[in-house]
């Protein structure tokens, strides 16, 4: 096995990888990988795709590219090909993609999730710091015929679609309800009110494998206020499959039934729109979270790693 600058490779050298990326995307995770693909192939041949390819007998059989965010780095994508997929094989790759981003001039952090390594990484240091781990589940809900019963959330709250009147309200929101919370260390988005503004506007303007969808999306008001105290987020992706892209309740409404009202009503958008199944990702640490999703139905069908290393 050989590492290579991904610069050195052009869109079709990474064809066979990309194809079978592709069908693994599609069958386990009901996602259509093919646009990503096309984006990795055009920016390969304009020979600015800062990663690694990992090479054998001359192919590559595996690839990790990064993405420069001002003073961050996000690891982008990861896959080693089935037949070559292996602990030091992936271990390989993914140091090597790890230390030229958090060598990058200027970068203080370096954030990411694979869904496909499989081997999770070892908390050891880079450059003298340590790397985070933390485990996230991918989880699934096939539809049964009977819609969820409706939850016990609080009179004092009313329920509406989602407007994007709702922007700032709704960045208002999460920045305080992530305060402290791991999902906050993972995504540093949700530290800041700008940071929180901008992962909304880019979940309902670039879903990543689909399309956000407006009926699935619902905001929960305090009628006594102008304050949101929920919201859940929602998109069609590959093969008419719901993905729910965020579940967020005010500190305060907790343990009041509110998120599993949320949930329940976007569930029934997703059902009228023709989604037998839905997917969600969840922190493995955030159990009060996990445990939601399960009694709605949810279940961990693959498990994943998402990593912080952040420069002293």
């Amino acid at each position: 096995m050989q590492l290579v600058d991904l610069r050195e490779l052009r869109g079709n050298d990474l064809d066979a990888v990309l194809e079978e990326q592709s069908r693994v995307w599609r069958e386990r995770f009901f996602l259509d990988f093919a646009p990503a693909a096309k984006t990795v192939r055009r920016f390969l041949d304009a020979r600015s795709l800062s990663g690694q390819a990992l090479v054998w007998a001359g192919r590559p059989v595996g690839y990790s590219y990064c993405v420069r965010e001002d003073s961050k780095t996000l690891l982008s994508e990861f896959y080693v090909m089935k037949d070559f997929r292996g602990a030091e094989a992936e271990s390989r790759l993914f140091e090597s993609t790890l230390l030229s981003a958090a060598m990058f001039p200027g970068v203080r952090r370096v954030e990411g999730q694979f869904l496909m390594l499989e081997s999770l990484p070892h908390a050891r240091a880079v450059l003298g710091r340590p790397l985070a781990v933390y485990p996230r589940r991918f989880m699934e809900r096939e539809e049964r015929g009977q819609p969820l019963p409706p939850a016990a959330a609080s009179c004092s709250v009313r329920f509406s679609r989602w407007s994007d009147y709702y922007i700032d309200f709704a960045a208002e929101l999460v920045t305080a309800a992530y305060a402290g919370h791991v999902d906050s260390r993972i995504n540093n988005q949700y530290r800041t009110f700008a940071g929180s503004r901008r992962f909304f506007w880019d979940l309902i303007r670039h879903p990543g494998c689909g399309r956000f969808l407006q009926s699935a999306a619902v905001v929960a008001g305090n009628v006594r206020s102008l304050k949101l105290s929920g919201v859940c987020l929602g998109s069609l992706i590959a093969g008419g499959v719901g993905h729910v892209a965020q579940l967020c309740v005010a500190p305060e409404m907790r343990g009041q039934g509110l998120g599993g009202e949320l949930l329940r009503r976007s569930l029934a958008a997703f059902r009228d729109a023709g989604s037998r199944r839905v997917t969600l990702t969840a922190t493995a640490a955030n159990r009060s979270a996990v445990r939601l999703y399960e009694r709605a139905g949810f279940r961990t069908v693959w498990e994943f790693p998402a990593f912080v290393w952040e420069r002293q």
